[in-house]
């Protein structure tokens, strides 16, 4: 009886020693594949956007449907900034310079999201997951942590881009389907 207790003891020291090891890999693979998905996502968004640019006239760029909403590309050039910028505070790393007076046609338009949306999925991809939890702020007044703030920056990009394909449709152009899975 005493050597079933003293296996007992020993089992259950050996798992306890164990466990925490365990729960610790799950989560390091957890993030990891968070991260993965995440760059997943930026990857079909950028390919995205950059029909969006593609399916509107050069001469549309600047339309706005009415005078106190922004055009077309001021919202593709704020999402381009936003993602540097948010990106940037989200991960601990800082983002290139990013001019958005200086792009003026579809073409500098273009160039501009693929290096931006490329900066982000080099980024995310050396991302240090352990920093997941740490606490950031934005615009002096929102805390979270690292990898919520990550959802936020892909938030703000869609919700801008959502804008801009508006005014696109109201401009008279069709902008491209939206493809959730690829």
């Amino acid at each position: 009886m005493k050597k079933i207790i003293l296996l007992f003891v020993v089992s259950l020291a050996v798992y306890s020693c164990e466990a925490p090891k365990a729960k610790e890999q799950n989560i390091k693979s957890q993030a990891a594949a968070q991260i993965e998905y995440h760059i997943t996502d930026w990857e079909r968004s950028k390919n995205h956007t950059l029909a969006v640019i593609e399916a509107m006239p050069e001469d549309k760029l600047d339309f706005k449907a009415t005078p106190e909403v922004r055009s077309f590309a001021f919202d593709i050039k704020h999402m381009v900034g936003g993602n540097y910028g948010m990106m940037s505070n989200a991960l601990g790393v800082e983002a290139p310079k990013f001019d958005a007076e200086s792009i003026k046609t579809k073409a500098e338009m273009s160039q501009a999201v693929t290096e931006c949306y490329d900066w982000v999925i080099k980024s995310l991809g050396e991302f240090d997951t352990s920093k997941n939890s740490e606490m950031i702020e934005y615009f002096g007044k929102f805390k979270l942590t690292r990898a919520r703030a990550i959802f936020k920056v892909y938030e703000h990009q869609a919700h801008h881009k959502s804008k801009a394909i508006a005014n696109q449709r109201l401009a008279g152009a069709t902008p491209p389907g939206y493809v959730l899975f690829d």
